[in-house]
């Protein structure tokens, strides 16, 4: 794996002034690992987003010179990156010294090649369940990622861990049986039914309750007229 250099100053003023660093092009980050005290660094943005926007990410080895004139240079590799949750913008980075002479663990991204008949012809859904292996090896030979060809790929077909490139001196310490991809079938379209009409119920009343009687106005009844004639006609007898 590539070498990439970049330089870094010694932070003085621990904890203060972070604004002012980044005002500068500038982030903070730490410098820590086995045999060595935790050492407060200052790194240019521009250039730390430039090494690990390449292919290797963050498996990157980073050779961090520190210092003015004799810097001393450290082997690194990016362990930890802070990013602003709005601007997605390194705050950040804690660096892992290395020992290229000892095998470390590290985590490999997964590449899919090619392109699946099963998604092409048939129109079947590429899930790509697992995008990274953790591995165990020599910093030198961290792999920038594992390439795996689905091109031979139908619906129902799938492939595992088991199923990655074996590279030399590179242990994969993910379970082989663990799926990286499968190729399902097509989503099918629910059928809509229209729901039953609704029909009106008469619903009884409860047993027992007193029937209401509905109200019926009466209109008052109208005052006979006694016939014409009729009293007097009866007095004058």
């Amino acid at each position: 794996m590539e070498k990439i250099e970049v330089e870094a100053k010694i932070r003085k003023e621990i904890g203060k002034s972070s604004k002012t660093l980044r005002l500068r092009g500038l982030i903070p980050a730490i410098v820590y690992g086995r045999s060595i005290n935790s050492i407060p660094v200052a790194v240019d943005l521009k250039k730390l987003e430039e090494v690990i926007s390449g292919e290797a990410g963050r498996n990157v080895i980073i050779s961090l010179k520190i210092g003015g004139e004799t810097p001393e240079v450290i082997p690194v590799l990016t362990h930890d990156i802070q990013r602003d949750p709005l601007t997605d913008k390194i705050i950040h980075v804690d660096f892992y010294r290395i020992i290229m002479e000892e095998e470390i663990k590290t985590r490999v991204p997964i590449e899919l090649t090619g392109e699946a008949p099963g998604v092409k012809e048939d129109g079947g859904i590429l899930i790509h369940a697992l995008r990274e292996v953790e591995v165990k090896c020599l910093p030198a030979n961290i792999p920038d990622k594992f390439s795996l060809d689905v091109s031979s790929l139908k619906i129902g077909d799938s492939l595992h861990v088991a199923d990655l490139p074996k590279l030399k001196d590179i242990a994969v310490l993910t379970p082989e049986g663990e799926l990286i991809v499968n190729i399902a079938p097509p989503a099918k379209e629910e059928e809509i039914v229209a729901p039953p009409p609704v029909v009106p119920v008469e619903v009884p009343a409860e047993k027992g309750a007193p029937v209401v009687a509905p109200v019926v106005e009466e209109k008052p009844a109208k005052e006979e007229k006694p016939a014409k004639g009729g009293k007097e006609a009866e007095e004058k007898k």
